[in-house]
């Protein structure tokens, strides 16, 4: 790939919040520290309509960062839009409100970017703090191979074994390498190449959005870059319940497929899922838990199956 020349300027870090007031609170003090390193930087917050006092305690505890208040849940890839709209920098980073940066790892992810410009996207390594792993830090595009493995219940025997696809193996390099694709938790974005290929698609109301990103800056001849140095730990899943959570993630993969697959190969992707919602709905039938997980996810699939 040819090298492009590197934006020049500032960086405007985007941050999306839901209900995640002492999270929130947390991340932006990370942020400004990190940010006193990028002298003219800015943060935006853009809150989507919380019920907890996020936004008041946003603009109570840091009143130098702008806070764009929504009149109601709009979704991380639109709301990130909003944040991002008119940034006259050269740089937007965005991270997700249940993280905690490490000291430096903004200034390392975008010195990376400088000295290697033309990604598109470049992202850190970060560590679930719950799992104790990094294996998350480069994210797996859907196939039929792994779709098959989900719905036939191998992909959990699988990780058992101690098998990884390509994409979690190369979480755990020691150097900076290009993938398909990364997850949004902790992305570094060139403004030009985000503006080109229009930011997040607002179709995805939540999840897929970060994969939808990374392979239309791939289709425009960029490759994202994953910087393993520029390291955070990341809480995740702070904003919604196992159920719903669930079935968002299901219907923005559905809208996945049905945007980047032959028509033929999305529904055999759909069946698939379907198929793997099922087995875990069966398996789940001795524990009586109808709003559980599973079971949440089976009753709405007439919902997610058919994308957004």
């Amino acid at each position: 790939m040819s090298a492009r020349r590197a934006p020049e300027g500032t960086l405007r870090a985007v941050v999306v919040t839901f209900n995640t007031k002492d999270l929130a609170l947390d991340l932006l003090a990370d942020l400004g520290r990190e940010l006193t390193r990028i002298p003219d930087s800015q943060i935006v917050v853009v809150d989507n309509a919380s019920s907890d006092g996020t936004a008041d305690a946003v603009a109570v505890t840091y009143p130098d960062v702008d806070l764009r208040r929504l009149p109601e849940n709009i979704g991380f890839g639109r709301a990130v839009n909003v944040g991002a709209k008119g940034a006259e920098s050269g740089w937007i980073l965005l991270v997700n409100p249940d993280a905690r940066i490490d000291v430096g790892a903004v200034s390392q992810l975008l010195d990376v970017a400088k000295a290697q410009p033309g990604h598109g996207l470049y992202g850190g390594q970060f560590i679930d703090v719950t799992r104790l792993t990094n294996e998350d830090s480069v994210a797996v595009l859907p196939t039929i191979s792994n779709l098959v493995a989900y719905a036939t219940g191998l992909a959990p025997i699988m990780r058992r074994l101690g098998w990884r696809s390509p994409p979690r193996r190369m979480a755990s390099s020691p150097v900076t390498v290009e993938v398909d694709a990364l997850p949004g938790t902790f992305i570094l974005a060139e403004v030009p190449a985000w503006r080109e290929i229009g930011g997040f698609d607002e179709r995805f109301f939540m999840y897929s959005e970060d994969l939808d990103l990374c392979v239309r800056m791939g289709q425009s001849g960029r490759r994202p870059l994953y910087v393993p140095s520029a390291t955070l730990r990341h809480i995740g899943g702070a904003s919604s319940t196992s159920g719903g959570k669930e079935v968002l993630k299901l219907r923005s993969l559905v809208t996945f497929m049905k945007t980047h697959w032959s028509p033929q190969r999305a529904a055999v992707g759909r069946a698939l899922l379907a198929a793997g919602v099922g087995l875990r709905r069966l398996a789940r039938l001795p524990y009586r838990t109808p709003n559980g997980r599973w079971e949440t996810a089976w009753r709405e699939r007439k919902c997610w199956l058919g994308g957004w």
